[in-house]
């Protein structure tokens, strides 16, 4: 037996996909060329909304300190090999950059944030024999998969802060003793540097400077031309933009009831420190319920009684007048 009616829309027997998410490219400056993508400047940004700790320092080494060009308008097919600054302190690159020892000695690359697969860390690979012999601190988030990765952008976070954040104190103790300070620089990589590690710094520009996905996956394709962004790591970014945008505003309703408000160094789950932000419960207490107990001993309320006698009946309840 036919079927009466055409279908109006294709279809197919496989499980239905999240819609995509459209990243659209970057305008363009008519003069130069270069795509307009940068940080507000006049924009005071408020780090410690963010929810995150060790965030002082970013007072001091991000204002008026963005990268004033884009890779992007001198991008070459080789580029893929080498690392690009998407920040002053923030580089990110593939696995042959860690282990460029001039790379390291001339960018003055403090920290190496690795970000890889478990089967590559089964295999022994990611290593990078420069930084041991420079000794230059590595740190590594490990996932089975893209999907653990959103998991990982708060712990990924707090070590690059924590570590700029202890360079930042240095420097401030070194202004004494007349030393020349030594700016923190973190590398971040993979295996190509351009998927889990750029989504991790696309994490870290939402995060820390209250922009959303596309902003921050546009900012990151002008830096680094090769980033893929597939259909996936755009809704594991807007899902975690989505995550951020309710710590935010946990925080801001917490400021408005005049408490304060901080994030856990583990699982940094902001809770409130004080019972003023906390407000009267929807459930009642066990005092509060046995308060609210009728005494059935009691001469009834005459409104009470009032109140009952205006309701109307409903079938199959009504009064019939005895019948």
């Amino acid at each position: 037996m036919g079927d009466s009616h055409p279908p109006a829309h294709e279809w197919s027997y496989r499980v239905p996909s999240p819609p995509r998410l459209y990243v659209p490219p970057p305008p363009i400056r008519t003069l130069s060329g270069a795509p307009a993508v940068p940080f507000d400047h006049h924009l005071k940004l408020d780090f410690m909304s963010t929810g995150f700790d060790n965030n002082d320092f970013l007072k001091t080494v991000t204002y008026d300190h963005y990268i004033p060009s884009h890779a992007i308008t001198y991008w070459q097919y080789e580029s893929r090999r080498n690392a690009q600054p998407v920040l002053p302190f923030l580089y990110l690159g593939p696995i042959s950059a860690a282990r460029d020892h001039d790379f390291l000695v001339s960018q003055g690359i403090t920290m190496l944030l690795a970000v890889r697969d478990i089967r590559v860390v089964n295999a022994r690979l990611l290593g990078s024999k420069a930084a041991l012999e420079l000794g230059i601190p590595c740190s590594t988030i490990d996932t089975s998969g893209n999907q653990e990765l959103i998991g990982q952008f708060p712990r990924g976070i707090e070590i690059i802060n924590a570590h700029l954040s202890e360079i930042h104190k240095q420097n401030q103790s070194s202004l004494a003793t007349d030393k020349a300070p030594t700016p923190g620089k973190v590398l971040v990589f993979c295996e190509t540097g351009n998927e889990r590690s750029a989504a991790m710094v696309a994490a870290y520009l939402m995060a820390m400077y209250s922009m959303d996905f596309v902003k921050a996956i546009q900012i990151i394709h002008a830096q680094r031309f090769s980033v893929s962004f597939d259909d996936s790591l755009r809704h594991l970014l807007h899902t975690f933009d989505c995550i951020l945008q309710a710590k935010r505003d946990v925080i801001q309703s917490g400021q408005q009831a005049g408490g304060a408000v901080t994030s856990s160094s583990q699982g940094h789950s902001l809770r409130p420190t004080s019972r003023e932000v906390l407000r009267k419960p929807s459930k009642r207490a066990l005092d509060e319920t046995f308060e609210d107990d009728v005494n059935m001993d009691a001469e009834p309320d005459p409104n009470d009684v009032a109140r009952r006698a205006r309701r109307a009946g409903a079938a199959p309840f009504l009064d019939d007048g005895g019948s």
